[in-house]
Order: structure tokens, then C-alpha cells, then sequence
């Protein structure tokens, strides 16, 4: 199962979303413990309805309902409709609230600050006249983006069977906030060393790029200023068109 949540955006559709490849991720649990064909086949069914998540933490909800299939399986025949039902409800929220924390860390936060560490590393790497610099920075970036990534989807399979319905209680002792915090900080100052060393000591030039670093703290104080972007990128362009015309 945690092999086939990989997939799950392979299948995706605009009617469902991400129904079919969550079917797919699913489906050995569900021929495990409904071993006639015609509960396999209802079950199935069950899981053709819209979902849509972030597709890292889709493990959590596989986990999860994995455990209410079992549970629904080894319940009455009359309790069953009460726990399908429950069961729609839980993926249904499981869903959005895994899609809200898993874009913020995983979009907002990691891959961000992933980039910022492997255009640094490539950049140190470079200066230093080490060989394959961009190799060594693609590497970077693939180990410090997919080992939690990785290890998410597992962990979250294991989470979502485990706790079940007390699955949510679970998820917030992991502190996601804070995590996405500290990522996100961690990015930033990735990102503030990799300008500095841009514009005061750039590896194509042998002088401190001063001139550089004036201009971006200038540009910093006009945007507290209120000015926006686009008017600074304006400016910009025409100042250093000016200056070419100027120049003999």
C-alpha cells in the first residue's frame, strides 16, 4: 500500500480527482479482508467517490480507512451501513485537513527551502573548484526533499491504521505548524546567504559586489515605502537603460 500511494496521482480524472489512484492504494487491503467477490466489488464501489488530497499524506487516510474497512468487515450485517457511512465522512474531512497541512509544509515550506539549499550548495561547491558541482546540488535537493517525504508516507500508513479514529489527535502531536515554521526559516536564511553571496562576493567576479548590495538594500526600502514591484522593476529597467545611453 505504501508502494502503490506513489501512484496515486496517475489516475487522476477531473470528476473524482484522485478517486481511482486512492482505490488503487487500497486495493490489497480490501481483497485481504473481503474475500468474496461480491463484498470485494461493493467495497470497491464505496471508493469511487470524489477525493483529493495532498499527494504525500495520502497515506494517513489509506491507513485509516484500511482500519474502518476492517472494522466494518468483521461488524454485523446491520451495524455495517452506520460504519460505511462514517467511514465516507472521516476520508471526506481526512482529505481536506491532510491536503491544508501537507501543501503548507510540503509547498509552502520544504520545497522552497530545498531549492534555496541546493542552488547554495552548488554555489559553494563551485567557488571551492569542486567537480560536478550541479550534480552534487541535484543530489542535494533529491536527498532533502525525498527522505521526508518518504518517510511521511510510511509513517502516516502506519499512524492511519494504528489510531484510527483518533487519528486527528495524533496528527497534532507531530506540531506541524512548527515544523512549517522552522522550515520555512530555514529556507529564508538559506536563501538570505545565497544574495549575499551573490552580490557582495559573486564566484564570476574577483571584486565585492557592492554596488549590488546597495541597489537591493535600496530596493528594499522602496518597497517598505509602499512602492510596488512592478514600478521598481520598471524603474530599474529604465535607469540602467538610461545609464547604457549615457556611457561612451
Amino acid at each position: 500500500m505504501c508502494a502503490r500511494s506513489f501512484f496515486i496521482q496517475s489516475w487522476w480524472n477531473f470528476e473524482g480527482m484522485q478517486n481511482l489512484g486512492f482505490l488503487f492504494g487500497l486495493d490489497p487491503w480490501l481483497h485481504r479482508i473481503y474475500p468474496d467477490p461480491e463484498e470485494y466489488r461493493r467495497a470497491a464501489l464505496r471508493h469511487l467517490e470524489f477525493f483529493n488530497t495532498q499527494p504525500y499524506m495520502v497515506s494517513f487516510a489509506l491507513g485509516l480507512v484500511g482500519a474502518m474497512e476492517e472494522q466494518r468487515a468483521a461488524a454485523p450485517e446491520a451495524a455495517r451501513p452506520a460504519i460505511e457511512e462514517r467511514i465516507r465522512q472521516l476520508k471526506r474531512v481526512a482529505g481536506s485537513s491532510l491536503a491544508a497541512i501537507g501543501d503548507s509544509f510540503f509547498w509552502g515550506a520544504l520545497k522552497p527551502a530545498c531549492a534555496a539549499m541546493t542552488i547554495l550548495t552548488w554555489l559553494v561547491l563551485w567557488t571551492a573548484g569542486v567537480s560536478h558541482p550541479l550534480a552534487w546540488g541535484a543530489l542535494a535537493y533529491l536527498v532533502a526533499y525525498n527522505v521526508p517525504a518518504v518517510w511521511i508516507r510510511w509513517k502516516g500508513l502506519r499512524m492511519g491504521y494504528y489510531f484510527g479514529e483518533q487519528l486527528p489527535a495524533e496528527l497534532k502531536k507531530l506540531r506541524w505548524q512548527s515544523k512549517t515554521r522552522w522550515t520555512r526559516r530555514v529556507g529564508l536564511c538559506a536563501a538570505s546567504a545565497l544574495a549575499l553571496a551573490c552580490l557582495i562576493v559573486p564566484p564570476f567576479g574577483g571584486t565585492p559586489g557592492l554596488k549590488g548590495a546597495a541597489a537591493l538594500a535600496a530596493a528594499l526600502g522602496l518597497r517598505s515605502l509602499g512602492v510596488s514591484t512592478m514600478r521598481l522593476y520598471a524603474g530599474a529597467a529604465a535607469l540602467g537603460l538610461l545609464l547604457a545611453l549615457v556611457r561612451p
